[in-house]
C-alpha cells in the first residue's frame, strides 16, 4: 500500500504494531493473486476475492474508494461471507443517507457476528485510540472465529503453501504443473482451484523469500530450509528426501515406508508421487 494516509494503511499498521499481543496474518488479494491477474488472465479479481474470503477468519473492509464500495457491496450480499466481516466506516458519513449506509451497512449489521464501526479515519493512527481500535478489531475477529471456524488443512488455499514448501524441499527444480498435480491428488480440488491455489501459494512463498524460481523449476532457499527445519524438528523430512533420492534412483520401484516414519506427509506425499507418475 503506497499511500500512507488511507484508513487501510493505518489498520494494516496498527494490527503490526500490536503483534505482541494477538498475532494476524494480514493479506491482501492483489498481492497474492498478482500471477493470476497478470496479462489477460482468466480469472477476475473479485471471484479471486471470493475464494480467499472463503479461507480467512475474518474479512476487514474500509470503504474508501470505488473498488471497495464494490467489494463491500458484493461481500455483504453474500451470505457466505457477510458473518465475517469488520467494516470500518468513516465515521463522518454516519448519518449520511448513502448506499453503504442503507444497503451493505444493514446487510453486515443483520448478520451474526459482523460488525460494522464508524471511527475517525484520521485518528485511526493516534496511540490514543490504537488501543482501544485494536480491541473492537480483535474481539470482533475472535466471536467471528468462535462462530465460523475455518478449516485449517491443505484444502484451504491459505494452506496450499505448507504442501508446496515441502514438496520444493523434497524434489530439487521441480516444475508448476509437478506441483498443481500434487496439490489436485492431495486435495481431491478441481483442475481450477488447485490451479488457482498452487499459484497463489507459489507467489506468496516467492514473496517471503521462502523459495526461487529458475529457469528448471523452484529452489527452496536458506529461509524456506530454516522454517522447514522449524516443523519438522525430528527429521522425518530428511528420512522422506533419503528415501526420494532412492526411489528416483530405483527407477520408481517402489517405496519403503519402514525407513521413515508413521503415516504422515511421507505416505500422502509418495501416494501423490505415485499417482502423478503412473
Amino acid at each position: 500500500m503506497k499511500d500512507k494516509t488511507k484508513g487501510r494503511s493505518k489498520v494494516a499498521k496498527l494490527l503490526t504494531q500490536q503483534q505482541s499481543r494477538i498475532q494476524y496474518e494480514i493479506l491482501y488479494p492483489e498481492s497474492l493473486f498478482d500471477d493470476l491477474l497478470a496479462g489477460q488472465g482468466q480469472h477476475s479479481l473479485l471471484a479471486l476475492e471470493n475464494i480467499l474470503a472463503n479461507s480467512v477468519d475474518a474479512i476487514i473492509l474500509l470503504p474508501e474508494s470505488p473498488g471497495s464500495f464494490a467489494e463491500l457491496g458484493a461481500f455483504s450480499s453474500n451470505p457466505n461471507l457477510v458473518d465475517k466481516i469488520i467494516c470500518i466506516s468513516n465515521q463522518k458519513f454516519k448519518n449520511k443517507r448513502s448506499f453503504l449506509n442503507y444497503g451493505p451497512n444493514r446487510l453486515i449489521k443483520a448478520s451474526s457476528t459482523g460488525k460494522v464501526f464508524h471511527l475517525d479515519y484520521d485518528r485511526l493512527d493516534c496511540p490514543k485510540q490504537s488501543t482501544k481500535t485494536f480491541r473492537l478489531i480483535s474481539d470482533s475477529i475472535t466471536k467471528i472465529q468462535n462462530k465460523n471456524p475455518v478449516k485449517k488443512n491443505v484444502t484451504n488455499i491459505l494452506e496450499a503453501q505448507n504442501f508446496i514448501l515441502p514438496c520444493i524441499y523434497l524434489v530439487e527444480k521441480i516444475d508448476f504443473l509437478s506441483l498443481k498435480k500434487l496439490l489436485k491428488i492431495a486435495t481431491e480440488q478441481d483442475e481450477v482451484m488447485s490451479d488457482i491455489a498452487t499459484r497463489s501459494a507459489l507467489t506468496k512463498l516467492q514473496s517471503e523469500r521462502m523459495i526461487m524460481k529458475t529457469t528448471n523449476g523452484y529452489d527452496i532457499t536458506s529461509s524456506g530450509e530454516k522454517h522447514i527445519m522449524s516443523i519438522f524438528t525430528d527429521h522425518r523430512l530428511d528420512l522422506v528426501r533419503v528415501e526420494l533420492m532412492n526411489f528416483q534412483n530405483r527407477g520408481k520401484s517402489g517405496i519403503n515406508y519402514d525407513r521413515m516414519s508413521q503415516r504422515t506427509f511421507s505416505e500422502l506425499f509418495f501416494e501423490t508421487i505415485n499417482k502423478a507418475t503412473g
